[in-house]
């Protein structure tokens, strides 16, 4: 045992020393000359190595990858903290300050990110005994609140089709919408009493519980801790209500709960089957997916140093540590990281297994993103400032680091507003907001921005292209600011707030808003001509106003992007259509024909089919019934009664048809259809994996600038039609009419 604390003691202290020598070199000073040689010279084994997956995958190669480009930026910080900060006049110095500590900030979260994604830890599920006396009970709960009914209703069909020994499965609604408190309210008493009356009744037709409270109390957090009194599995899965789960969910996950009895939660995706307001929005479909970064990426980094977190939903938790901290925590309004955090300070386990096998929803607008997003920023806020991970006793170093860091980077509003504002305070006031000669820009500068970028593509590349983070922070930064400056001053005042989902809209519209990125589109146009001024009178600061002029432009199409995004497209949708690839057998009853087609895309109301085999002359159209036979990638084969609702010829002369399915009133029916389009999660993970693609530094750059000008010409054509020309019909055609009659009365 001593041996063994003093081979401990020994790894800490050289990993000290090793980290005081690392800083030291990044702080030496160097000449120009020198540091030209230096910061330059890195960037050759970046480039070198970044395409070399072979050597990147191994961790000696992969940590060497990352301490070069740390270094590089290190010695960056080290140079703008010692060269860079001195007193030029008051409000220059506020800027200069602003500006200094937006990129103090991000480069820290940039380095802590490096830290999180040392080795991504891509794990296996554990099989399950043969002997299913030996696995655990499992009560599955449903927390809902405003969500329509039939989203709960479909939810509820697949848990209760989960493949796992129907004895030791438990599932529970668990209605927020119906309280006693909501049915004596008189605002609410008659949606209340309907609510609860109908998922009674779901529950009952279902073979589930259905529970309910006396009042809503602590939001989510107060209904699963409610439940927790009336239950009693080993093991508890949690489902946001919109989150329709595989069959095999417990297959693949609590095999790892009877290896590790210390463990308290394994995590899965949120795999999200309607595309996110700025996917839908922006037409980025060919692209990775806004949540890929989060649970193809950082989740698996997480998962290697124990700090994998709990997302509130599609995990799995283990009863009797979650009911040791209380049950579910909800000091904070975003329950599943406290709760996470309370569990790992006390010494528990994570894990996290990478299949997809929940399909949930996005929200549907951009005003619900953001709703959503500003009650993750202030949920993690609050747990910064209330449970701050960096003293909180029980955590590892690391995993103090890894949370720090799952908090911090809800800070990026303040940052990324300064870098849209800051070249704007150089070019409208003069203030000068970076004291640095052209060629320290080009020695300390230039290399840190290309590092950065070279390991960002090299970290989440396949995940999220190139530059689409700065897209992500920029549409939410305006608005998450508020919210986290509002949790920081009084961090007891946020409250829960569900994020609506199921909408369908039934017409273009620009969002409520898009006004401040119509201010900051104008204030960057009018910056250039300014610029322009400023270049033939001012020569000597030429250097200063070229960067902030490159500055604005990149600002620039970053906001056309976000004016495509905050344009809402029409999407009357009452089933989410996936591109998903699969044989089937198509009978034509009145013709005593089977044909062999191809899937081309799935719903759960009907489906897109592409026949193999030619049509016969006879006259097939719209509305001849059908019944198609596909099957699973388990091999179970279904039977659907469908009608033909449209049919054309594609590209390459075949026949495609479009079907709806019939009879989805009929139970059985209906329930299949669950089973076969939301219970094979090989399905969910093929999709992700077919995103999961890189392209590139120079074509991540281009499709964004791409899709930023034509999202924005949209906007303003919406704009002109939507709001423009009706506002001039009303105002002329008014005077018109005034006209007309002040001319016939002349008469």
């Amino acid at each position: 045992m001593s041996r063994y604390i003093n081979g401990n003691l020994l790894v800490i202290i050289g990993a000290i020393f090793s980290a005081a020598l690392f800083l030291y070199l990044s702080s030496i000073y160097l000449p120009l000359s020198y540091q030209l040689i230096v910061g330059w010279g890195l960037l050759i084994p970046l480039l070198v190595f970044r395409r070399r997956d072979y050597l990147l995958n191994k961790i000696p190669f992969r940590i060497f990858f990352l301490l070069i480009a740390a270094f590089i930026s290190l010695r960056y910080w080290s140079w703008r903290t010692t060269d860079t900060l001195f007193y030029m006049g008051f409000f220059d110095f506020i800027a200069v300050m602003l500006l200094y500590w937006a990129e103090t900030y991000s480069i820290i979260v940039h380095l802590l990110g490096m830290f999180v994604n040392i080795q991504p830890l891509k794990r296996s599920p554990v099989p399950l005994p043969d002997n299913t006396d030996t696995l655990p009970t499992v009560d599955i709960f449903l927390p809902t609140y405003t969500e329509p009914e039939d989203i709960v209703h479909l939810t509820t069909v697949a848990c209760t089709q989960i493949d796992y020994p129907k004895d030791k499965i438990n599932i529970y609604i668990l209605d927020d919408g119906g309280t006693l408190a909501k049915r004596n309210n008189p605002k609410t008493s008659e949606a209340a009493w309907e609510r609860y009356r109908n998922l009674k009744k779901l529950a009952q037709e279902l073979g589930v519980h259905y529970i309910t409270r006396e009042k809503n109390e602590h939001a989510k957090a107060g209904n699963v801790n409610n439940a927790l009194k009336y239950s009693s599995g080993d093991l508890i899965l949690m489902l946001d209500c919109d989150h329709v789960p595989a069959g095999d969910i417990l297959q693949k996950t609590v095999g790892l709960f009877l290896r590790d009895k210390k463990l308290f939660l394994v995590q899965t995706p949120h795999f999200f089957i309607n595309p996110s307001p700025v996917e839908k929005n922006l037409g980025t479909f060919d692209a990775p997916t806004e949540n890929e970064m989060f649970y193809s990426s950082i989740q698996l980094g997480l998962d290697f140093w124990n700090s994998s977190f709990f997302c509130g939903s599609a995990a799995i938790l283990r009863r009797k540590y979650v009911e040791e901290v209380g049950g579910i925590v909800g000091e904070t309004i975003t329950e599943d990281a406290e709760t996470a955090l309370a569990l790992h300070a006390k010494g528990y386990n994570s894990a996290y297994i990478s299949h997809p096998m929940v399909c949930g929803l996005s929200p549907e607008t951009f005003d619900d993103f953001i709703l959503q997003r500003s009650r993750w920023s202030q949920g993690m806020t609050q747990i910064f400032i209330l449970k701050n991970p960096i003293f909180l006793k029980g955590l590892s170093i690391y995993q103090r680091i890894c949370y720090t860091n799952s908090c911090m980077f809800w800070f990026f509003g303040l940052s990324r507003i300064v870098f849209y504002l800051a070249p704007l305070a150089f070019l409208f006031f003069n203030l000068r907001i970076y004291n640095a000669s052209a060629e320290q820009i080009l020695v300390y500068t230039a290399p840190h921005v290309v590092a950065t970028i070279i390991v960002t593509d090299f970290l989440y590349g396949m995940v999220r292209w190139s530059f689409f983070s700065e897209l992500y922070e920029s549409i939410q930064s305006i608005f998450i600011l508020p919210a986290v400056i509002s949790a920081v001053i009084n961090p007891r005042s946020p409250t829960f707030k569900v994020t609506p989902k199921g909408q369908t809209l039934d017409k273009n519209y620009l969002s409520s808003l898009a006004g401040p990125f119509y201010i900051l589109l104008v204030l960057i146009v009018i910056g250039f001509p300014i610029a322009a001024i400023k270049w033939i009178d001012y020569p000597a600061y030429r250097y200063v106003i070229g960067v902030c002029t490159l500055w604005s432009l990149y600002n620039l199409f970053l906001i056309l992007a976000c004016l495509g995004v905050v344009r809402e497209r029409r999407d009357t949708r009452q089933h989410h259509r996936m591109s998903i690839q699969g044989e089937a057998k198509v009978f034509f009853p009145r013709l005593n024909l089977s044909l062999e087609g191809k899937i081309k895309d799935l719903s759960l109301g009907g489906a897109g089919i592409e026949f193999t085999d030619p049509l016969p002359d006879a006259n097939i159209d719209r509305n001849e019934e059908v019944f198609i036979e596909p099957a699973s990638s388990t091999g179970d084969k279904y039977r659907f009664k469908a009608q033909i609702m449209r049919k054309w010829e594609n590209s390459d002369n075949k026949t495609e048809v479009g079907l709806r399915y019939q009879q989805l009133e009929d139970k059985e029916t209906y329930a299949n259809l669950v089973k076969f389009f939301y219970g094979d999660s090989m399905r969910w993970s093929t999709l992700v994996d077919q995103k999961l693609k890189s392209i590139g530094i120079r074509q991540g750059f281009i499709y964004l600038i791409k899709k930023g000008i034509e999202g924005a010409y949209y906007n303003f054509k919406d704009l002109k039609e939507l709001y423009l020309e009706p506002k001039l019909r009303n105002l002329f055609g008014g005077r018109i009419k005034r006209l007309k009659f002040s001319l016939e009365k002349g008469k």
